[in-house]
């Protein structure tokens, strides 16, 4: 009976042995709720892309003969004025040409004046029967084909002229000789295409930026933004700009469809060289001092394996509790809407009913919510005035409506997250603005932190998983 006793206790020890084994090995394994709190700070919606810097004006200078380059007057980075010389090319064939032109002119003028003299002398013989008509008319051909021949002279002399004229190379602009591409004794050949001999820069005091963006970003950006940018030869220097023109013309490379955007930048200690690549970040919106939440906090929905892993009851109403939460946030919202429109009073008796004007009703227009969930959806989303700016947006910078959204939150209650609606604005990727819907002590819940690696790694096949996020 002893023995029996002695192992009947033995075996409670070891069972209660196992039971406290697996529940320290079950608590130990437990995963913990990552977390993270709103908080206040400047946040800035911004559109990045890369461009190259160029100066507003950029001339090739060419020439229109060929010849050799006898001699160069201007070199790199030298300042010119308009019709200042750069170059020289050879002008002995130029001049020789131009000689033989005025000694073919001089010629057709003495043809000429033999011709005139033929037939005036017919002419006045003809008038006194002396001559015969065919004679009259021929030496009138004559005296033509001799004005035509002295035109022609007058055109190749001016040819020639115009050919010396192009030996001697001048600037079409002021500015500053950005590139010289021939030297002294090198032959040019101006047969289909002026080749090119310098590149003048009007003034590098003022550049441009042609900046490529993507056409999925190409929709925020608007004339006279904000631009900030950098370049590699000062990577801590920050450069300031503003959006001067978007062109209409698409770029097509690699089926990635982007438009130009021209950007101004000053640049008066000449810095900023022409040619450098320029990493561009648009300002869309920037706000100060707001309250904010990680873009994780709005992605996050919980598993049903999650939700067991913490020792929490699951049910399936649970996948739909951030759109029950979305859904009365929608009615609460209707009816606050409700309450603040003003009601419409019947007309006084004798007292006329003035129309409102037509700009005040469509900022007073409000699109009833449709019964379909999806169109109930959509509604709330784009909730917000049309045409109303965005708070602490850069003035001038035409960002147009303000954004709101609504996205679901999961808060830590106790240790149960629980779904709250929020209303967000703009966002920079990292945070997201927070308008309404939580206040700073709040303890979101933007994942899940294992302690056991099977764990994350079958939550993470999970469709439903905690990485699998979801914006309402």
């Amino acid at each position: 009976m002893k023995k029996l006793i002695k192992y009947l206790v033995l075996i409670a020890l070891i069972v209660a042995a196992l039971l406290v084994w697996r529940h320290y090995r079950k608590v130990k394994n437990q995963p913990e709720w990552r977390t993270d709190k709103p908080t206040s700070g400047d946040i800035r919606e911004v559109v990045t892309a890369t461009g190259s810097l160029n100066p507003y004006v950029l001339v090739s200078v060419g020439t229109e003969v060929s010849g050799k380059i006898d001699k160069i007057y201007k070199d790199f980075n030298d300042r010119v004025r308009k019709g200042e010389l750069l170059a020289r090319l050879d002008t002995e064939i130029l001049q020789t040409n131009l000689e033989g032109a005025k000694s073919d002119l001089a010629k057709a003028n003495t043809a000429l004046q033999d011709a005139k003299l033929d037939y005036d002398t017919l002419a006045e013989l003809y008038k006194k029967n002396m001559s015969a008509e065919y004679d009259l008319k021929k030496a009138q051909f004559k005296y033509q084909t001799a004005q035509e021949t002295v035109a022609n002279a007058r055109l190749n002399l001016q040819r020639a002229q115009k050919n010396l004229d192009n030996a001697y190379i001048t600037s079409p602009i002021d500015g500053v000789v950005v590139s010289r591409d021939v030297d002294e004794g090198q032959t040019v050949a101006a047969s289909m295409n002026a080749p090119t001999l310098f590149k003048i820069a009007n003034n590098l005091d003022q550049m441009q930026i042609t900046a490529n963006v993507d056409e999925a970003d190409i929709g925020k950006v608007k004339l006279a933004q904000p631009v900030e940018f950098n370049v590699d030869a000062y990577p801590s220097l920050k450069f300031n700009g503003e959006v001067k023109q978007i062109r209409l013309n698409p770029q097509t490379d690699n089926n990635v469809v982007s438009y130009s955007v021209i950007i101004d930048a000053s640049n008066p200690d000449h810095r900023l060289l022409p040619g450098m690549t320029s990493n561009v970040t648009i300002v869309i919106q920037a706000k100060q001092n707001v309250l904010r939440i990680p873009e994780a906090a709005t992605r996050f929905k919980p598993s049903k394996e999650v939700w067991e892993l913490f020792g929490l009851k699951w049910d399936d109403e649970l996948l739909n509790a951030g759109k029950n939460a979305m859904l009365a946030a929608m009615e609460k919202a209707k009816a606050d809407a409700a309450k603040e429109a003003p009601t419409a009073s019947k007309p006084e008796p004798g007292k006329p009913v003035t129309a409102k004007p037509q700009a005040a009703m469509q900022n007073d227009h409000r699109k009833p919510l449709p019964d379909s969930l999806k169109a109930r959806f959509t509604a709330y989303r784009n909730n917000g005035k049309p045409g109303s700016l965005p708070q602490g947006a850069f003035p001038g910078n035409g960002s147009g409506t303000r954004r709101i959204r609504t996205s679901v939150v999961w808060v830590l209650n106790g240790k149960t997250p629980k779904p709250v609606p929020v209303k967000t604005g703009i966002s920079d990727g990292a945070f997201v603005e927070v308008v309404e819907g939580i206040d700073a002590n709040a303890v979101l819940v933007t994942g899940v932190n294992y302690k056991d690696p099977k764990q994350a790694t079958n939550n993470n096949n999970s469709p439903t998983g905690p990485g699998m996020g979801r914006r309402f």
